[in-house]
């Protein structure tokens, strides 16, 4: 795709879908990366001045409560004899999770679908390549689109599929903090996507977005008085 938006999801073996990513670059030479499915999700802004961002909507700030809307916030990175990516989405597989009823979608002749591995997580990487430079991949890979940027730049979006190391370790160790999180801004129990941000390396962000079930704790004290009731029913019953 040389011309944007660049519309793409992931899709597993079994059926269930990423949610829908785009990425498209502004009438400045700015490209932003969103979520269509969710428009207070996070979005991400890489801007030609070579500030780069992670942030939400004000609004949505304010009534989470949450003091600043920006997340990530690092500079475009240099070529240091290898491409870096200046951001990334990943998509491990326990992070597909999305029935095709979960939301209204409809798979148009411009959306890119990627197909995901059942042991490997999908890289979905943005480079931003300066004129007279060429992209040489060392890993199988595809190209997704090359969007000029202005200044005689282009935003290469690239996807391939690596083995997941350590990353589930890493992002299940956030749980708790998310936790107490949920539960300061009041939020009631139900199903939640957790966007979790951090870096590849320098000045390579990443963001990975993962479906969680939360239980406030007013239903947490429901459950345990429920459960104490349940043992002493069933007590009575076998003290009969």
């Amino acid at each position: 795709m040389t011309q944007g938006p660049v519309n793409f999801s992931v899709a597993r073996s079994d059926g269930k879908f990423s949610n829908r990513w785009g990425v498209d670059v502004g009438g400045k030479g700015d490209a932003y990366v969103y979520c269509r499915d969710n428009p207070n999700a996070e979005k991400v802004s890489l801007h030609a001045s070579g500030q780069q961002h992670i942030s939400i909507r004000s609004e949505v700030a304010k009534s989470a409560g949450v003091k600043s809307r920006f997340g990530n916030v690092w500079s475009e990175p240099e070529f240091d004899g290898d491409a870096i990516a200046t951001f990334s989405l990943l998509f491990p597989t326990w992070g597909v999770g999305l029935d095709l009823a979960d939301s209204p979608r409809q798979i148009k002749k411009d959306e890119l679908l990627i197909v995901g591995h059942k042991d490997k997580l999908v890289v979905v990487a943005f480079f931003i390549v300066g004129a007279g430079r060429k992209m040489q991949g060392r890993v199988p890979h595809i190209v997704l689109g090359r969007l000029p940027l202005g200044d005689e730049k282009s935003l290469h979006v690239i996807a391939w599929k690596e083995f997941e190391g350590d990353l589930r370790d890493k992002i299940e160790r956030v749980f708790p903090q998310a936790s107490q999180d949920l539960s300061g801004f009041g939020l009631g129990s139900g199903e939640y996507n957790l966007c979790i941000q951090g870096y590849r390396q320098p000045n390579s962000a990443y963001m990975v977005v993962v479906p969680v079930r939360y239980t406030s704790p007013e239903s947490e004290q429901i459950i345990k008085d429920t459960s104490v009731r349940r043992r002493k029913a069933m007590q009575a019953l076998a003290d009969r």
